[in-house]
């Protein structure tokens, strides 16, 4: 809180005597180098946050992609697991006619 700090003590010299024409234009320059150091620190943490969704977002679109690959695979894995069923169905039926003929 660098800035308010210093706002508050330049405000609580306003009843002292007249101030020094050198000293005000030190303090306001003091000030003003603090304004830009902060606006740029918050340039900074705009440009992160920005990174930051634009991250979220390309991660939520790769989950729906996957989500939809593993939709496909798990109607894959259903169609081959009945097919399996199918088979082995068929292969019981083959064995009991085969025992039936012996």
């Amino acid at each position: 809180m660098g800035l308010l700090d210093d706002y508050n003590q330049s405000m609580g010299d306003e009843d002292a005597p007249a101030a020094d024409p050198a000293d005000s234009r030190k303090k306001r320059a003091e000030l003003e180098q603090q304004i830009v150091i902060a606006e740029s620190d918050l340039k900074k943490v705009l440009r992160e946050r920005e990174d930051f969704e634009a991250e979220k977002r390309r991660l939520k679109k790769e989950e729906e992609r996957i989500r939809v690959e593993r939709d496909a695979l798990d109607e894959k894995l259903k169609k081959i697991q009945d097919n399996q069923r199918l088979l082995e169905e068929e292969i019981k039926g083959a064995k009991k006619k085969l025992k039936v003929l012996q």
